[in-house]
This record gives structure tokens, C-alpha cells and sequence, in this order.
């Protein structure tokens, strides 16, 4: 997806469409108030203004923006910006008090979690801090006029302010993430070692068969008001089969055989032997050749330890019996020339050996596990996300602080922080929403936010059929298109979180998860550049 071409084109067309929209909006705003304060001057400021700002921004110094860059860098350390590293020291210190008796202790996520988080919460608002109370408190101070009475343009001061604040910034996440690496490596234990890994799955899609044999999308409920894992039946035709598709055909020959992890659950409708675990059984399944080949039977490992055991490996030649008679002739199957359906695919199909019982199972219970990858890469790329984030919110802060002061400033960015994280997803269900009913596929019981008022205030199910409820639907469609600018301009910083993938032992994939990170964080740089700019130009530094 990441890597097409058609993708790439698409962020390139939303990225300069939402740009040239913003820029229209500001241009109009501006214009209205040029001429408001300046009547018939206002069209020879606006061009001028608009000829100053191309050359200021395009005519870039390097040698000035570092000159800038490195005063800031100097000012924060003068006022004891990495003092903060002493903290996270100590939290490393005393943080095996938060993580009871390692005994007990049956993964290595609470101690990448506790790293990784404590530097979250240290470096984020030490970088809201830092960001958006540097130049306001120069401003106040009126030390800033030793720069801008230099040759020095405006755009310039952005870029040196956001250099200078982001070395801070990376220095102390550099010290801090070294740090954090031998501090996990060294405090788990023994017994978890095998689990500081970065395993690379390949998922699929998976589907239900119920009792009664009949493909479904959903297996059985038992109950469990969490819907994460459906259930298949044991002891009956109900089956949960993954379909692989485009199957890396070179690297299970090289493996010389087929790696699967499952995180299956059972669910006991009596307790049978305690000490005995729930099984299930393995079946590859190639639909155009009508062959199905039992792979064996296994446990569900629920409460194992080690990372491996779980660890499914089929061999390349499988040798099974058709049926479960002594006599019955062994057949030979090759995973790769007998089992590869004709596009590519591999078909994995699941069922429940014991009965009335259940297998939990959810589309990631079950994924090929290819070969591993090393923990200290993955948590280098780890830090490199977050420190992606951070260094988006500096450059937010830094142009927030061009044209309100720091409290302000720490507000808007604490504002978008909470905006990015929790209501991405809702803004993403709302566009989604008002597509399908677009479509007709769909509409909101409750309506918009302005039926729903109406029905509220009215205490009626239904909207009348009269203008006044055209006029309502209208609007509430003008919301939901707000809703979707709104999504537009507000970054989603859940791609930012990339701690969990460590905890869990996943591998973070650089052109998946790293590369639209980037390029959030440049598609966010430049317009925000710009408004640091005018912010700038248009600011009275004198005022205190």
C-alpha cells in the first residue's frame, strides 16, 4: 500500500490541496482586513507583503539558521534544560519497585513500558515547555532584538527557534533512550530473554465455519462481553480458516517449512482436567486442488512463558493418512508445489478437538512468523517514532509561540495533542458515516448535531417532512463536513505510537509505520514555517 505509487500521488494531491485551501482562507482573511485598516493603500501592502514573504522564504541561509540554532541550543542549557535527564535516571533507579516480583512476571512488556513511557511524559512536556515559552520569554525580555536588528530574516528565526529547540530535544532523548536499552536488557529476566525479539508476521483474513458447516464472518458468542475472539464449537463441523494471501513462496523455501504463532483462548464449559490444556487441530487446505492435509493437533499454550512456545512449525514434506484407520496408507504433501493455491494463497483452517468446548480466535491470533529481528533494531526504531512526535510538537509550539504567549501557546498544543490521540478515530467514523450515507448504505438514528438538538427540544422520534427539516439536514451535512476539514488539519498522533509494537514483541516495519510518520512530520513543517512567519512579521516585538 505504502510503497505504491497511486498512494504517494494521493498524499501529494491532499497534502497541496488542503495547503492551498488554508492559504486561500488566510489570503481573503488578510485582504479583508488590509483593506479595512488601510482602504485603498491595501492592494500595494498586500502584493508587497506577498513579494517580501517568496523572498524570505525561498532565500534561506544556512549558515544564519544554524548561527540561530546554536544560541538557542545555549540558552536551554543555561537554563538547565537537561537537568531533566537526572529525573528519568531516578525513575530508572527505583523502577523495579513498580514491577513487584519478576517471578510472577510472565512477559517483558511492563519493562519496555516502563521506558518507553517515562520518556514519553518526560520529553513531551519538556518539549511544550521549551517550545513554547523560549520566544514569548524573549520576547518579555527584549533579548530578541540582538537578532532581529541583524541581517537576519523572519522565516530564518523559525527555523533556527525549531532547530536549536529540537537538538535540545534529541540530545536528551539520545542519552535517555541509551540509557533505557541497557536498563531492559539488563532487568529481565533470564527466563523472558527469548521474548526481546522483533517477530516480522505475515496476517490474514480470516472466516468461520458454524456448526452446521455454513461459512460465516463471526464464529460463536459465549458471552464474553468483550468481542475481540470469536469462538468455534469442538467436536463438530465449525472451523476458523485463515486464507495467506500472496504467500512469500521464496522465504518458507528457505525456512523448510511453515513457522505459525497462535495467541488462541479456550473457553471451558466444564473443567474437565485441570491440568490438561484445551487442543485443536491444524489443516492446510488447497481449494483447487480439493486437497486437505492434517498438519496435527496442539495445545493452546494460553499461560506459556517462553516467547517460542507457541511456535508452530509444519515441515516442508507432511506426511498424513486420509482417515483415522491403522491400516489407512501414509501420503506425502509438499507445503510449497501441493498447498500454494494457484493465485498464490495458503489456507490454514482451525478446529476444536475437545468437546463442548470452545477456541477463541481472533484475524491476529494466527500469522506466519517469519524470520526474527533484532530487539535493540526495533527499539531504535521505537525512539525513532517517538521521536518523530516530539518533534512535531516543537514545531507546533515554536509557531503557536510566534503569535501568542507561552501559557496560550502550551494550551493550543495540549489541545491538539489530545485532539490527535483520542478523536482521530472519531473523526475518521464520522467521515466514514456521512460517505455511506451519501451512498444510501447508511444514516445516524440520532441524526446530526442539529436533529438531534430538534429532537431533544422537541421530544419526537422523527424529523417532519417540511422545509424546515430539509434546511436541518443540509446543515448537519455542513457539520460532518467540517468534521472531515477538522480531520484534514489535526495530525493523527496514534501513528506515533509505536512503544506497543516493542511491548509486544512485533517488529515496526520502516516503510509502514516509520515513512508516513516522516512524512507527517515534513508535510507539517512547512505550512507551519510559513506561519511563523507572518506570525512574526505581523507581531509587535517591542510589546512587553
Amino acid at each position: 500500500m505504502f510503497g505504491s505509487e497511486s498512494f504517494w500521488v494521493e498524499v501529494l494531491k491532499r497534502w497541496l490541496g488542503v495547503s492551498v485551501a488554508v492559504a486561500f482562507l488566510a489570503l481573503v482573511i488578510g485582504s479583508l482586513l488590509s483593506f479595512m485598516l488601510h482602504g485603498t493603500a491595501a492592494p500595494r501592502l498586500i502584493v508587497s507583503t506577498i513579494r517580501r514573504a517568496a523572498i524570505d522564504l525561498f532565500r534561506l541561509s544556512a549558515r544564519r539558521i544554524g548561527a540561530i540554532g546554536t544560541l538557542t541550543f545555549k540558552e536551554a542549557y543555561r537554563r538547565k534544560a537537561f537537568a531533566v535527564g537526572i529525573v528519568f535516571l531516578g525513575i530508572f533507579m527505583f523502577g523495579g519497585w513498580f514491577l513487584g516480583e519478576s517471578t510472577q512476571l510472565r512477559s517483558v512488556s511492563p519493562y519496555i513500558s516502563i521506558v518507553l513511557n517515562s520518556m514519553w511524559f518526560m520529553l513531551v512536556p519538556m518539549a511544550l515547555l521549551i517550545a513554547c515559552w523560549g520566544l514569548p520569554a524573549d520576547v518579555k525580555e527584549r533579548s530578541i532584538h540582538t537578532v532581529v536588528t541583524k541581517p537576519v530574516r523572519r522565516s530564518e528565526i523559525v527555523l533556527g527557534r525549531m532547530l536549536g529547540y529540537g537538538s535540545v530535544i534529541s540530545l536528551i532523548m539520545l542519552l535517555t533512550s541509551i540509557v533505557g536499552y541497557f536498563w531492559i536488557v539488563r532487568q529481565v529476566p533470564e527466563r523472558l530473554q527469548d521474548q526481546l525479539v522483533a517477530r516480522v508476521p505475515v496476517y490474514g483474513n480470516l472466516q468461520f465455519k458454524n456448526p452446521q458447516g455454513e461459512v460465516t464472518d463471526k464464529g460463536i458468542n459465549v458471552g464474553d462481553p468483550w468481542e475481540y475472539r470469536s469462538y468455534i464449537e469442538g467436536q463438530t463441523n465449525a472451523r476458523a480458516f485463515w486464507k495467506f494471501p500472496n504467500v512469500d513462496v521464496a522465504a518458507l523455501t528457505k525456512l523448510d517449512g511453515l513457522p505459525l504463532e497462535q495467541r488462541f483462548e479456550a473457553f471451558r464449559t466444564y473443567k474437565g482436567q485441570i491440568d490438561l490444556e484445551t487442543r485443536f487441530t491444524l489443516t492446510l487446505v488447497n481449494p483447487d486442488k480439493d486437497l486437505k492435509v492434517p498438519a496435527g493437533t496442539y495445545p493452546t499454550r494460553e499461560f506459556a512463558v517462553g516467547g517460542r512456545e507457541r511456535v508452530i512449525t509444519i515441515p516442508r514434506k507432511i506426511t498424513y493418512r486420509d482417515s483415522y484407520e491403522v491400516n489407512a496408507p501414509e501420503k506425502t504433501a509438499d507445503l510449497i508445489d501441493d498447498l500454494i493455491a494457484d493465485d498464490g494463497s495458503l489456507t490454514v483452517e482451525v478446529g476444536c478437538v475437545e468437546p463442548q468446548q470452545y477456541i477463541g480466535v481472533n484475524v491476529r491470533d494466527l500469522f506466519i512468523r517469519m524470520p526474527d529481528k533484532s530487539f535493540a533494531g526495533n527499539y531504535i526504531k521505537a525512539v525513532l517514532g517517538m521521536w518523530l512526535l516530539v518533534m512535531l510538537l516543537v514545531f507546533f509550539g515554536t509557531a503557536a509561540s510566534c503569535f501568542v504567549k507561552g501559557p496560550v501557546a502550551t494550551l493550543l498544543v495540549v489541545s491538539l495533542i489530545i485532539m490527535g490521540y483520542w478523536l482521530g478515530g472519531h473523526l475518521q467514523d464520522q467521515q466514514q458515516q456521512l460517505m455511506l450515507a451519501q451512498q444510501g448504505r447508511a444514516r445516524v438514528d440520532a441524526g446530526g448535531p442539529l436533529e438531534s438538538a430538534y429532537r431533544l427540544i422537541t421530544k419526537q422520534s422523527t424529523l417532519p417532512d417540511n422545509i424546515g427539516s430539509t434546511i436541518i439536514k443540509k446543515g448537519d451535512e455542513a457539520a460532518f463536513y467540517l468534521l472531515i476539514v477538522v480531520h484534514n488539519l489535526i495530525p493523527d498522533l496514534n501513528w506515533f505510537s509505536t512503544g506497543e509494537y516493542v511491548s509486544d514483541g512485533f517488529d515496526i516495519s520502516m516503510m509502514g509505520v516509520i515513512l508516513p510518520c516522516l512524512i507527517v512530520v515534513i508535510g507539517y513543517l512547512i505550512p507551519l514555517v510559513v506561519l511563523g512567519y507572518f506570525s512574526l512579521q505581523l507581531r509587535e516585538l517591542e510589546h512587553k
